[in-house]
């Protein structure tokens, strides 16, 4: 394979197929405080767009098995929390389970359908290395 000149900058969009819209919409905006992108797209399909700052989150409700064996293996979100502790917390409040900590200071949880969601704060080992990238290219 070659190579180019290409450099992802960030995540556009995830595309993720949802047993129940409205429950999954409630999810992403009770608990982890995504908002709505309010675009109208004509179909017979129920469909609900979302964002957290820049990013996309597109949940697609189908009929059958949401995890078709065509899933993706997980989405991690950077958080607004200094620490895991803060990140356990809140999730607790919300009645939500979180995994074991990683060695990289994160979580994960599942939503409604089961997606595997990495959740990690400020202190996570790789939102670090992110910082410490963005001052090296500034």
């Amino acid at each position: 394979m070659g190579t180019s000149n290409l450099k992802v900058t960030g995540i556009n969009h995830v595309v993720l197929h949802v047993s129940d819209v409205e429950r999954s919409v409630k999810f992403y905006m009770e608990v982890l405080g995504f908002e709505s992108r309010n675009i109208s797209v004509g179909s017979e399909r129920k469909m609900s767009f979302l964002r957290c700052g820049t990013q996309g989150l597109d949940l697609f409700e189908v009929a059958a098995d949401v995890h078709g064996g065509q899933e993706m293996n997980h989405m991690a979100l950077n958080v607004e929390a200094d620490d895991i502790d803060e990140v356990e917390e809140e999730l607790a409040k919300a009645g939500v389970e979180a995994s074991k900590r990683t060695p990289r200071n994160s979580v994960f949880i599942h939503d409604p359908d089961g997606h595997r969601i990495e959740i990690l704060p400020r202190s996570a080992q790789e939102r670090a290395r992110e910082r410490e990238a963005a001052r090296a290219s500034a």
